[in-house]
């Protein structure tokens, strides 16, 4: 038997967008939705941040790369404190609403 090895290449235009999603049964979740360009029906990829990490970890191990690691655990407590501040101020614009029953929108722009 001959085995024989070929290279395709295909120019296809592809709409893709992607989102960080909580999932009650997952965690984090990364979500992508992919389709022809046109198709209005996207292909829905759901992969677990978990399974992205523990790969990456296998990944790390296997090549002796601690430094990106180091980067990566930066980047998440980075990204996390953001996500927090921002779910904070969003916590606190609702109690101000429902303590004097304000639209926080109606209330004039302070500088921090």
């Amino acid at each position: 038997m001959t085995k024989e090895h070929h290279t395709l290449y295909f120019d296809v235009e592809v709409d893709y967008s992607c989102t960080l999603d909580f999932d009650d049964g997952e965690g984090l979740v990364f979500t992508s939705y992919h389709a022809a360009l046109g198709d209005d029906d996207p292909e829905e990829t759901i992969t677990s941040v978990s399974g992205l990490v523990d790969t990456s970890i296998e990944s790390a191990k296997f090549s002796h790369d601690y430094t990106t690691l180091y980067c990566m655990a930066h980047e998440f407590t980075r990204f996390a404190e953001q996500m927090t501040d921002i779910a904070h101020q969003m916590e606190d614009d609702t109690l101000i609403e429902d303590l004097f029953n304000v639209d926080i929108n109606d209330l004039p722009e302070v500088d921090d």
